[in-house]
């Protein structure tokens, strides 16, 4: 028994000095390497460590990216019609702070078809890539219907949906009412209470007792 372990001790030292060398630079031999080195996939590739021979794969039935937003109107003119009516901004994007990125965000993604005013005079528009586009301030649209465009697209507009957020479509829903002129303000948190006479009588009493 002294002599199989003494031989398994001698087994382990051999296999521990082969593992090392002198050169720093390397990690040395390594056994048992699916262990140590996870077996790398080309992106898009195939492989055969999956069901359908392919790298990527499709997320779970169900899941939804993190701070994803339900959009609840459908991609047709019914559904167009609708968030044009009942669609409201929410008010965190009436600020001057929101519009102020809008007006970036804009610059980036519709400055070139609808132009630095919003009059429909962009850079593709100038040089022929498309035909022109209608100025902001001459067609019936409200922040539900600009949002629904964004989102879904119009025409020859395309879909930004994923290329911008839900907070980032609503900036620029913001500075596009502020290029047609409309005047957004904050809805208030609380209502002014109305005072009756015999609440105001009462106040202007208790006002003289403590005087």
């Amino acid at each position: 028994m002294q002599k199989i372990s003494n031989y398994i001790s001698l087994v382990a030292l051999a296999f521990l000095a082969f593992a090392c060398n002198n050169d720093k630079t390397t990690p040395g031999y390594t056994f048992m390497d699916d262990m140590y080195i996870s077996p790398a996939l080309e992106t898009y590739g195939k492989t055969t460590l999956t069901a359908n021979g392919m790298e990527a794969q499709l997320p779970v039935n169900g899941t939804v990216p993190r701070n994803y937003v339900v959009y609840e109107f459908e991609d047709n003119q019914e559904g167009y019609d609708l968030a044009k009516a009942e669609l409201m901004m929410p008010d965190e994007f009436k600020t001057d702070a929101a519009l102020a990125e809008g007006k970036q965000l804009y610059t980036i993604f519709c400055n070139h078809c609808h132009g630095p005013k919003g009059d429909g005079n962009g850079h593709l528009v100038e040089i022929g890539k498309f035909p022109a586009v209608p100025d902001y301030k001459a067609r019936e649209i409200t922040a539900g219907s600009i949002y629904h465009v964004i989102m879904y697209g119009k025409n020859l507009m395309g879909s930004h949906a994923s290329q911008l957020t839900n907070e980032e479509r609503w900036k620029i829903v913001r500075y596009v009412q502020d290029l047609r002129g409309d005047v957004v303000t904050e809805t208030a948190e609380t209502t002014d209470a109305v005072v009756t006479d015999t609440e105001e009588t009462a106040v202007i009493e208790t006002i003289d007792q403590q005087s």
